[in-house]
């Protein structure tokens, strides 16, 4: 009997785990996209330089309003720290963006140089934009919600899902029992 409620409590703590880790993560994508990424996102959807330089510069002066806040970590990492999940770096390179923008709008749209900007800004958004996105990102949950960020996310689900296999291991064995 009292192998059948360690094996129910392991179960259950397992199960109400995974619940907290779900439910966390859902509610820090949303507020991630609510206050910061969906700004990013209207802007890569955006056809015109004007309306695109007017969300990204949202977008920047919402990062920098978040990091002065502290709502994002200095780096996407705990160890093993780069200039490349740097989020201060992260953020230049956006602001180069924003200000290769600036240039494109003074440009004759009918002039070659104003189309082969425009290419080149698309390439950048399509090719470097998820890097620098999921730095963000890993900053924001890093900060905030560390239980769903990375390595430390994949803890918890290993730990979650030793508590359920050890519960039902221990479950099957006092069925066998009687």
């Amino acid at each position: 009997m009292k192998k059948i409620k360690i094996a129910i409590v392991c179960i259950i703590v397992g199960l109400v785990l995974a619940a907290w880790q779900i439910r966390t993560a859902v509610i820090a994508n949303y507020q991630l996209e609510n206050n910061y990424t969906q700004l990013w996102s209207l802007a890569d959807k955006s056809s015109t330089i004007p309306a695109k330089q007017k969300y990204i510069a949202q977008f920047v002066a919402a990062l920098e309003a978040g990091q002065a806040k502290g709502d994002f970590a200095g780096h996407d990492a705990k160890w093993l720290q780069t200039p490349n999940n740097d989020f201060g770096q992260n953020l230049a390179a956006l602001k180069s963006l924003e200000g290769r923008l600036d240039e494109i709008q003074k440009m004759d749209p009918t002039s070659f140089q104003y189309n082969t900007a425009i290419e080149q800004i698309t390439k950048q958004e399509q090719g470097e934009a998820g890097p620098m996105m999921d730095v963000f990102e890993g900053c924001y949950l890093l900060q905030n919600y560390p239980m769903v960020w990375c390595w430390i996310c994949g803890i918890f689900i290993a730990i979650e899902a030793a508590l359920i296999t050890v519960g039902g291991i221990m479950l099957m064995n006092c069925a066998t029992d009687y």
